[in-house]
């Protein structure tokens, strides 16, 4: 989940110059040449930005996700979280696996396809997972999934899962044809037999042009609010049992018939737990990782260059510019 909101950084090679700093955070940097190889990483994954506006948007995400990344990176060493070099051994092992990779060459080849080098792979998972631990510690841990909490969330979302009341109907469909009038007095006459006592069925079989004549007009079990308005209203007010009166709609005229009735109910607990699991996983790891990140932020200093004010802009109460000194200050 961590990979959705804090990416892996991709590290300077060594003796690698840096041009120059963006921003302090604490007391690390992050430089011109981490924030562009991050960027070059990006584009590489999703595809250049289709616009300016977007290539902006994408530079400031960029450095948003460096900046969380350097703040975690300080939480970890507080927290005196390492990664051990067995667990970066037995990681690389996994990727080649996934990959189907069985000699170290192919796995280099596939790498530098990637811009990347065994060492820097190495590093970067290093990162990713210490990162993962100080989330995991402090985030996650802060996320309730218990099923007394998404039972709380079930009562309160009930109306969501809400199963609307149900009928199930049979129907004669007397329709238009060529001659309207014809076909409301033909409806006329079914809707008198079956006032006589004629039984439904018989009715159907000389009546109905409907498709659903073959099987004594049985339209099957039918949700409120499915059916066209005037068809919807009369049946869902008729007791079971009941024949409506001819219902005259486009198609023709209607005598549905209610043979039983289902109430208005709502799906189990046990059915939409699943589901709400997954929700709940996502929204509420997203919300505690943000509020997370924002508390670090304000616990920290932030020093923004103007080489790097462009790219980000701190919230407020949060970063401390850097000091310009004055001649007079250069002159002590």
């Amino acid at each position: 989940m961590l990979a959705a909101v804090v990416s892996v950084a991709v590290p300077l090679r060594a003796g690698e110059i840096i041009n120059r700093i963006l921003v302090h955070v604490n007391s690390r940097i992050i430089t011109q040449s981490q924030f562009d190889a991050r960027i070059e990483q990006t584009v590489r994954e999703a595809g250049p930005p289709p616009n300016a506006a977007k290539g902006e948007e994408m530079k400031k995400s960029v450095m948003e996700e460096l900046v969380n990344e350097a703040l975690l990176e300080d939480r970890a060493k507080e927290l005196d979280l390492v990664t051990s070099d067995a667990e970066i051994e037995d990681q690389v092992k996994r990727l080649k696996e996934q990959n189907n990779v069985t000699t170290d060459e192919d796995f280099g080849k596939a790498l530098a396809q990637s811009g990347l080098t065994i060492d820097r792979l190495r590093d970067q998972l290093r990162r990713t997972v210490t990162l993962q631990r100080v989330v995991g510690r402090e985030v996650n841990s802060k996320v309730d999934l218990s099923d007394d909490a998404l039972r709380i969330l079930y009562e309160r979302e009930k109306e969501t899962w809400r199963v609307p009341e149900k009928a199930h109907l049979a129907e004669i469909l007397v329709s238009n044809g060529d001659d309207s009038a014809r076909a409301a007095r033909r409806a006329k006459e079914a809707s008198d037999l079956i006032k006589g006592g004629a039984k439904f069925e018989a009715v159907v079989k000389d009546y109905s042009d409907g498709a659903t004549k073959s099987r004594g007009g049985d339209l099957g079990l039918v949700a409120k609010g499915e059916l066209t308005a005037e068809i919807d209203k009369a049946v869902f007010s008729l007791p079971v049992g009941s024949v409506s009166d001819p219902i005259g709609t486009k198609f023709g005229w209607h005598l549905v018939k209610v043979i039983d009735k289902i109430p208005v109910s709502y799906k189990p607990f046990a059915d939409v737990k699943a589901e709400l699991l997954k929700r709940e996983q996502d929204t509420q790891f997203q919300k505690k990782l943000a509020e997370y990140l924002d508390k670090l932020k304000h616990d920290a200093v932030i020093r923004v260059l103007p080489s790097g004010q462009a790219y980000y802009t701190p919230p407020v109460g949060v970063a401390l510019p850097v000091p310009t000194p004055t001649p007079a200050a250069k002159k002590k």
